[in-house]
């Protein structure tokens, strides 16, 4: 089955305040950014650019294998001050959640030309990507059952931390590896930019991306439910897994926003989907958001459950009661955030903070 072009297009955030702003231009290799040497880009959107870099301090010492990790890079000044709101989240929050399933946030630090973000790497592209290099242009659904049990297991820790994520898709779920050695890649959720803590206001801002949005976005609801908006996102995600495309087509337009709201979509022929999986899945892509499972309910499904592995039920009793990041840690990243407003001086003293 060829791959319909509306899994390959659509990843435009729709608000429109991010629509205008251009993320910097990336490094070249070789370069360096504070102790890192980059080399190679690993991916653009949005909110900047993403570069993978080895510590060069660590080889100078001698460390083996060497050190990699990924750096966000976003350019001070306007950029910054533009979407202050949502970098602020995404390095407090992604700080805060410390999961195997999450990319974890290492460091934060300024140049003179960019505020950067260190975190793991996860070198086997993202689950967009995956999709396209399998044969038949999906997964079978073994193959996605792994996958969504880990996602779930990840999502389900965020929920718990009272935080969504309001913009998980295929191209912000990561892999530890691309598969072709044989092992089943591991995920990593990343990219918490849009999220939205529940000890904030009521989620109200339509945020996301056009192909991932509920009826309740869709329809300029008053506020909404962020983590009912995580639950719709994980069966457009679960449903582009088996079947190799969207269950709304976004390029349609009205006809895209009518099928939303009713929860119309067809179900591709040729394609064997368990009873079991099909009622999941139907039940995360319900209209109304009370009547979507909340993450218990998908982690007590007879479908999520079989062949999860041993230890994945208890992993998040752990990770749940993690200390949350002192006050004096977020004051310091908030006022890291403020100072790359502006962009960088001569002899200005450069911030860095170390998270993990």
């Amino acid at each position: 089955m060829v791959l319909p072009p509306q899994l390959i297009s659509q990843q435009q955030p729709i608000e429109a305040d991010v629509l205008s702003i251009k993320p910097p231009k990336p490094p070249n290799p070789d370069d360096t950014i504070g102790r890192y040497t980059v080399k190679g880009l690993l991916g653009q959107g949005s909110f900047g650019i993403v570069v993978l870099v080895e510590d060069t301090e660590a080889k100078q010492a001698g460390a083996q294998p060497p050190q990699e990790w990924a750096i966000k890079l976003l350019k001070r000044g306007h950029f910054v001050a533009e979407l202050r709101r949502y970098i602020g989240r995404e390095i407090l929050h992604q700080a805060d959640l410390r999961h195997p399933f999450i990319v974890a946030l290492k460091e934060v630090f300024l140049t003179q030309q960019y505020l950067a973000i260190v975190m793991e790497a996860a070198k086997g592209g993202n689950l967009h990507q995956y999709i396209l290099r399998q044969p038949a242009k999906h997964l079978s659904e073994t193959q996605a059952r792994w996958i969504f049990q880990q996602l779930i297991v990840g999502l389900d820790f965020c929920h718990q931390r009272g935080i969504a994520n309001r913009d998980l898709k295929l191209e912000n779920l990561l892999l530890t590896n691309d598969g072709s050695s044989g092992s089943r890649p591991l995920l990593k959720i990343c990219d918490f930019g849009y999220s939205k803590h529940e000890y904030e206001t009521r989620a109200k801002t339509p945020v996301g991306t056009w192909a991932y949005m509920p009826p309740e976005i869709l329809s300029g609801r008053h506020s909404y439910d962020a983590k009912k908006v995580d639950i719709w996102a994980c069966g457009i995600i679960l449903f582009a897994m088996l079947y190799g495309r969207y269950p709304f087509n976004a390029e349609e337009g009205k006809k895209f926003v009518a099928a939303v709201m009713a929860g119309r979509c067809t179900i591709p022929r040729g394609i064997k989907v368990s009873k079991g999986c099909l009622q999941l899945l139907a039940s995360m892509l319900r209209p109304l958001p009370e009547e979507r499972p909340d993450v218990a309910d998908i982690r007590g499904h007879a479908w999520f459950t079989e062949n999860l592995p041993s230890g994945a039920e208890a992993m998040n009793a752990h990770y749940v009661h993690a200390p949350e990041l002192t006050p004096a840690l977020k004051a310091e990243m908030d006022a890291l955030v403020d100072q790359a407003q502006t962009t960088g001086r001569p002899h200005e003293l450069l911030t860095s903070l170390q998270i993990s």
